[in-house]
């Protein structure tokens, strides 16, 4: 049976500030990992793949060493083998972290086999990414559904989705079939800084005399 690849994130397990920062209809903060447990190992088969944007666990008032082994415990309680964890802003910088997981990086970059569109996966949602302009898609959390998406850009943190994981396919299908930029440019947005350090040979300011 071919294996299936599932997205989502920022999750933040053990965060109880979650709850209501970004306004989770759960009782408390054990239901909401119990809760998040169930729909991804519902979901995600044994062998299939985890893609996880980042903020796997939330800070913790006991510290990093806290965090890490309630990491590790929710780890143990998820079925699917592998997941690789696109490192966000609260997933702590340790080995005893780090090796919960198949891999980490700061940004995944592939292509798609279906269509060949470049994907780019990163924990923060980007203005600009590689290949924007000839189609390439991006795949985003932090944000937590509070930003507009832009283009072919896509939140797809945990919160956006009915607090259940999605199939890759199913984003980039989605992402795939939304207008590309068109590549004509860049348009200057920004006035050029009147601020600047000058030297001689620079163009006269603008409303010089």
């Amino acid at each position: 049976m071919a294996k299936t690849i599932w997205i989502s994130g920022d999750t933040h397990f053990g965060d109880a500030r979650a709850l209501t920062l970004f306004q989770r209809p759960f009782a408390d903060v054990a239901t909401m990992d119990a809760h998040f447990l169930e729909m991804l190992n519902r979901q995600i088969g044994k062998g299939d793949v985890l893609i996880h944007i980042g903020d796997f666990c939330g800070p913790m008032p006991e510290g990093q060493d806290a965090q890490i082994e309630h990491a590790r415990k929710i780890r143990q309680q998820i079925r699917c083998k592998k997941i690789r964890l696109i490192r966000g802003n609260h997933d702590p910088k340790s080995e005893r972290f780090t090796s919960l997981f198949d891999s980490v990086k700061d940004q995944m970059n592939f292509r798609r086999e279906i269509g060949n569109e470049r994907v780019i996966v990163c924990h923060y949602p980007l203005r600009a990414w590689r290949g924007q302009l000839s189609g390439a898609l991006h795949l985003y959390g932090h944000t937590h559904g509070a930003l507009e998406e832009v283009g072919r850009s896509m939140d797809v943190g945990i919160d956006c989705w009915k607090y259940a994981p999605l199939q890759l396919d199913h984003a980039l299908d989605i992402l795939a079939a939304r207008p590309v930029t068109p590549p004509n440019g860049w348009v200057r947005r920004q006035e050029i800084r009147e601020d600047a350090i000058r030297g001689e040979n620079d163009p006269p300011a603008k409303n010089a005399h």
